[in-house]
This record gives C-alpha cells, sequence and structure tokens, in this order.
C-alpha cells in the first residue's frame, strides 16, 4: 500500500468511491471525517441541500451515497431544487424544494427531523446560505453540527457576494461567535442584530477553507470570572471532578476544584480541599508547590505556612537522597 493511500480515512474513500468532489475539488472529507467519525454508528438524521446534478434528472447524488454508507444507521435526506430520478439506498431519500424556501424547510423538518446534520451543498448564493441557516439551525437536535460548504462564493461579486465577504455568512457567525461570549462582556454594538437565541445553542463557530461549521449545545454555562458553586449547572461540574477524583485518585486531580473555588470566592473551601489533598498525599513535592501558588492567591496564610514548611523539609530530604 502506498503512503497516500495509507492516509486516506474511511470517509475519503468512500467520496472517492462515489465521486463526490467533497474529496477532489475540494478537500472537505479528511476535517469531515474528524467532525464526525464519533457519530458513525449512531442512527443520525442527516439532510444534504443539494443533490448535484443540476437539471438532469438521472445525474446526482454522489454524497448522499457516500452518506448512506458512511452512517449505516443513518437517515439521508436530499434537498433538490430540479426533479431527481435515482436510485439510491433505500436509507435516502430526496425531496424537490428550494433551501430559501421556508415552508418547504418546515416541511423537511416535520417529515424528518429533528436533524443530527446538515450539510448545504446547495445554490452557493450567499443569501440562500444564510436563509436556510436561520431557519433550520434552531430546529436542529440540540448538538447538531450545521455545515455550510463552497462559502467561496462569499467572496464572488458575480455570485452575490464581495471581496470583504460583509453581509454574508461570514459575517452572521462572526456575529454569533460574539455573541456566545456575552457571559464574559461582549455587548452588541449599535444596530448589530440580536442573535442571542442562536449563541446561548452554539458551542463552536469553526472555519476550514471554503467552509463554516456551526456546533449546537447549551452555551449558558457562566464565565469563569461569574462562577457561583450554588447555580446548578457549576455545581454540577464541580461534583462530577470530585467523583472522577474518587474514581481514579491522583494528586492534581483536586487543583480544578480548587480553581473553582477561587472563582466562586469560596475559599474557606479551597482550604479544605488543600489540607485533604496534603493528607493524602504528604510527599508529592509539586502538588505541594501548586497548593502553595493557590493559597498564596487567596491569602489562606496558615495553609501558606505549611506548605513552605512541607516543601522545605522535601526539597532536603530530596537533596540528601541524590
Amino acid at each position: 500500500m502506498t503512503e497516500p493511500e495509507q492516509a486516506l480515512d474511511p470517509l475519503t474513500r468512500l467520496a472517492i468511491r462515489y465521486g463526490t468532489d467533497k474529496f477532489g475539488g475540494h478537500l472537505y472529507t479528511p476535517a469531515y471525517y474528524e467532525l464526525l467519525k464519533d457519530r458513525r454508528e449512531a442512527p443520525v438524521r442527516l439532510l444534504e441541500i443539494g443533490v448535484g446534478g443540476y437539471n438532469e434528472a438521472r445525474c446526482g447524488g454522489a454524497s448522499l451515497r457516500m452518506w448512506a454508507e458512511f452512517f449505516g444507521l443513518g437517515r439521508i435526506v436530499g434537498l433538490a431544487y430540479s426533479a431527481k430520478a435515482l436510485a439510491l439506498p433505500p436509507r435516502v431519500s430526496v425531496v424537490r424544494g428550494s433551501q430559501d424556501d421556508v415552508a418547504c424547510l418546515q416541511r423537511l423538518h416535520d417529515a424528518h427531523g429533528p436533524f443530527d446534520i446538515v450539510i448545504d451543498d446547495g445554490s452557493h448564493d450567499p443569501m440562500h446560505m444564510m436563509a436556510s441557516f436561520l431557519y433550520l439551525y434552531s430546529l436542529m437536535a440540540p448538538d447538531g453540527i450545521y455545515i455550510i460548504e463552497d462559502t467561496q462564493t462569499c467572496f464572488v461579486p458575480a455570485q452575490g457576494g464581495n471581496p470583504t465577504a460583509s453581509g454574508t455568512i461570514y459575517t452572521l457567525a462572526h456575529l454569533v461567535a460574539l455573541q456566545m461570549h456575552r457571559a464574559e462582556g461582549y455587548e452588541p454594538g449599535p444596530g448589530e442584530i440580536d442573535l442571542s437565541p442562536l449563541a446561548d445553542h452554539t458551542v463552536s463557530v469553526s472555519f476550514l477553507r471554503n467552509v463554516v461549521c456551526f456546533k449546537r449545545g447549551d452555551n449558558k454555562y457562566p464565565s469563569n470570572r461569574d462562577l457561583s458553586l450554588t447555580d446548578p449547572a457549576v455545581a454540577s461540574v464541580f461534583n462530577l471532578i470530585g467523583a472522577e477524583a474518587e474514581r481514579n485518585p491522583a494528586p492534581r486531580s483536586v487543583l480544578s476544584r480548587i480553581d473553582m473555588c477561587n472563582w466562586a470566592g469560596q475559599y474557606e473551601l479551597a482550604g479544605e480541599l488543600a489540607k485533604r489533598a496534603m493528607a493524602a498525599w504528604p510527599a508529592d513535592l509539586e502538588l505541594m508547590r501548586e497548593l502553595l501558588f493557590m493559597m498564596t492567591r487567596m491569602n489562606q496564610f496558615t495553609l501558606v505556612g505549611a506548605l513552605q514548611r512541607r516543601i522545605e523539609a522535601l526539597e532536603a530530604m530530596a537533596g540528601t537522597l541524590r
């Protein structure tokens, strides 16, 4: 087997088998494989906007075949602007309609959704990209992934774009990414569209060459500058860390909870956690140094003194063993 063959991932191999330009004309599938491989065995619902083949009824469907084989338990739906008469696997459906027709998008969702994955490989018109995204994204599964391909048209005036891509999906993606950070202090500027309903349910906005990707998830976890251990979400994380530390004891597993206590102003609890760690791992010099740094920041002076003495003793012991 040659080196290039060895480098091919399973999705890219399928792209080649079925003749889709997602590998060749573009280099999408290696990145898609990394993004989607953990869902391969799941019964995903995938919508691909655009079937290929333009107006030819018996042409297209290459990537639908690829997706059907990659997601062996998945339901695959293609949205085609023109009528199609393709021989496709049983788990693949093709619906005729326009990607900027919200009534069509709603019917798609009602009949086949909620979608776990949406891939926009449709008209590539910048306005159509935004229309489909703004309608479908909030209807997706809570952990859905929305991928917009061939965004190079956003830079081409003849295709509805402009050299700076302003007013296109790039502007929208940038605003969602900024408004994801309202808890950190971001404030929308005058006249900026409020995208908080989207930002509150987006955990990442990412860019590949000619691709914009949005990943859904709960984005309402508070900023670390405003942690409260009484907040149910924060308390859940705090307790999860503690449970994992009990299950797999390790000296440094206490540090993240102490750090959370610092952000939450719970200095006494931080001190108690530090004392327990000192008792459990009394000879761990690196841990003692980390605890000293943390307790100094929190003005836990009694513990600071005890840690300094412990460190001095451990350093002296290490010196005699050399």
